[in-house]
């Protein structure tokens, strides 16, 4: 055909088209994985995502910046609170365990964080020859520190891994030698280490009239280590117990202890085990406080003074010398009638919480905020308001109601080992089991 056109027989051939490739889930990188993991709303959430397969698990276990950021941007959750049970003291050897109130949040992984625990202590019933009698006396890192007020020997127990828990005694009578006058033992405090969250220490404090001195045991070698005596500036009270028994706190791999009588501040540094005393200010000798950490991570004192909170920052001088340094006060009225008018029957309640004769207490500081109570002065028979308060924004979150009358410790849920580095084998089932599904 002329005309040197294509021929309508043999059209020219039609060009290929590549055929789209599949990007799955699966295809992601590892940093790309962790970019997303980062958008997720709590630890709980993480714990879930990461425990889908072993690829995400690892990816997870085995990137301590990752943790670091994740740990910035969701601070790791409250589940709720011990409240000791007071018959135990009352009336000791007589079947007692704590409770446990979770806190009312929102989020849909924590109730079932709470709900597939055993806050209910019931695996304590499988330790050999115990009687069913324990004590909270500290939770650190997702643990529980029980002791069992019949024979003092101590638990270390996982609410979420209710197969953990480590049991052992307190040891010789060589932690009661050396002593001189009046002698006393505080509550032990229990220690984990982010590096390696399979191992623990227990701290018992003991003092006499002018010194203070640290009995340690290490899961490790399932000994008891006793540390040298060490002088401390003396209480101006003639008081035996011139220390305060449950004032034990934990900031920053220091462990503290306040005087009874408000002077001094004794803090342990326990990668030295060295002993140091500071001054405190005059104004926290009426005041409850309690020493944490910021959401940067930075030492603090959060104390109250009826419905104020103040903050003081821990610093060191150009010579050396410690000091809290204060660095703000504010006023919760507000706050407390912001969080508070739609839980309260009607106004009258509103303004007897607000302006009557009402003070805070702080129970801990923990992860960047302060866990309070809100105390009407006269009515001890009256639940009172459990709250959080964000150091960061100063803003209050209530939490739930009850009657305040025994000691408090609130339960902080804390990275599973499983997550951490090479510990535990990358195998499913040593995960925690109420996250898998």
């Amino acid at each position: 055909m002329a005309g040197g056109g294509s021929s309508p027989i043999h059209s020219p051939p039609a060009k290929r088209r590549n055929k789209p490739s599949t990007t799955t889930i699966h295809s992601l990188s590892e940093d790309l994985l962790l970019a997303i993991f980062l958008h997720l709303p709590s630890l709980a959430t993480l714990v879930r995502a990461a425990l889908t397969c072993r690829a995400w698990r690892r990816a997870v276990a085995s990137s301590p910046a990752f943790r670091r950021l994740f740990r910035s941007l969701h601070p790791p959750p409250l589940l709720g609170f011990f409240f000791q049970a007071p018959g135990v003291v009352q009336t000791p050897n007589t079947p007692a365990f704590p409770t446990f109130i979770p806190a009312r949040r929102r989020g849909r992984d924590l109730a079932p964080a709470v709900r597939g625990g055993d806050f209910f202590l019931t695996s304590l019933d499988d330790c050999p020859d115990e009687a069913p009698c324990w004590y909270v006396v500290d939770c650190c890192r997702g643990r529980v520190l029980l002791m069992n007020w019949d024979d003092s020997s101590l638990v270390v127990f996982n609410p979420l891994m209710p197969r953990s828990k480590d049991a052992f005694d307190l040891g010789s009578e060589d932690l009661f030698e050396g002593r001189r006058g009046h002698y006393a033992q505080l509550n032990p405090r229990l220690l984990f280490s982010d590096e390696d969250p399979t191992s623990f220490r227990v701290v018992l404090l003991a003092h006499d009239e002018s010194r203070v001195r640290a009995n340690v045991f290490s899961s490790e070698t399932g000994d008891w280590s006793v540390f040298p005596w060490v002088d401390v500036p003396a209480s101006l009270d003639n008081d035996h117990s011139w220390l305060e028994n449950d004032g034990g706190m934990q900031a920053n791999g220091f462990l503290y202890w306040g005087y009874e009588d408000g002077r001094y501040l004794i803090s342990l540094d326990t990668s030295t085990m060295e002993f140091s005393v500071t001054e405190l200010p005059h104004y926290l000798k009426q005041c409850t406080f309690h020493v944490g950490e910021t959401k940067d991570g930075a030492t603090c004192i959060v104390y109250s003074d009826k419905l104020n909170v103040g903050i003081l920052m821990h610093t060191k001088d150009d010579d050396g010398v410690e000091r809290w340094v204060l660095d703000r006060v504010v006023p919760l009225d507000r706050e407390l009638e912001r969080v508070l008018r739609d839980g309260l029957e009607d106004d009258s309640e509103l303004f007897h919480l607000v302006d009557s004769p009402s003070e805070v207490m702080v129970l801990a500081v923990q992860e960047g905020y302060a866990y309070l109570v809100i105390l009407v002065t006269g009515d001890a028979q009256k639940p009172h308001w459990f709250m959080s308060l964000c150091l960061e924004t100063m803003k209050l979150e209530r939490l739930f109601r009850r009657t305040f009358d025994t000691d408090v410790h609130p339960y902080i849920m804390a990275w599973p080992s499983s997550l951490v580095g090479n510990y535990g084998c990358f195998a499913l089932e040593d995960a925690l089991p109420e996250m898998r599904h």
